[in-house]
């Protein structure tokens, strides 16, 4: 009540009330810009694809996803540079490790798949896999790398939860090793 605000003096104190409410508005203005960060990937989905008669699926490349990754990178970021990060520097970590594991894994991903999509066609052909052995034997790995994940993103529905399929990015990056 305001009887007891003037009780405990607080028109004495209003410059450090002041500074206080600044700080807690600009605390809260973090916080909702990450609660708004997390709520834009609500229902953003992978769109994957079955691939020919190959028996695996392919991920439809959306330049909207990768640009809210990519817009959400650079915003994370300003926000870690704020004096006012404090009650959510945790939080502000986890999410652009999250976002930035997220973009490598497209970015190996699609690399990958590309490169697969051009090499399927070839070592599917018993001739070739005889005149190539080598690289038929790498070609199949890489084959098999690519139908486990595409199998387990399947049953990932959303963008960000991608990062967390077993070792993922280091699969794709292994693949993409392998095909180079």
């Amino acid at each position: 009540k305001l009887q007891q605000c003037l009780d405990m003096n607080l028109m004495d104190h209003l410059e450090a009330i002041e500074k206080v409410g600044e700080v807690a508005g600009k605390e809260y203005m973090l916080e909702t810009a990450l609660q708004g960060m997390y709520k834009e990937w609500e229902g953003v989905e992978l769109e994957i694809l079955d691939y020919r008669e190959t028996g695996t699926y392919i991920l439809r490349g959306s330049e909207e996803m990768i640009q809210l990754i990519d817009d959400q990178i650079t915003m994370t970021q300003a926000i870690s540079f704020s004096p006012f990060k404090g009650v959510v520097e945790k939080e502000i970590d986890e999410w652009d490790d999250k976002l930035n594991i997220v973009s490598e894994v497209i970015d190996e991903w699609l690399a990958c798949q590309r490169n697969w999509q051009y090499l399927e066609p070839i070592f599917g052909s018993d001739d070739i896999m005889k005149q190539m052995p080598a690289e038929g034997k790498k070609f199949k790995i890489v084959d098999g790398h690519w139908r486990d994940i595409m199998l387990k993103v399947t049953e990932v529905p959303g963008c960000i939860q991608v990062s967390k399929v077993d070792r993922i990015l280091e699969r794709f990056q292994e693949a993409n090793a392998l095909l180079d």
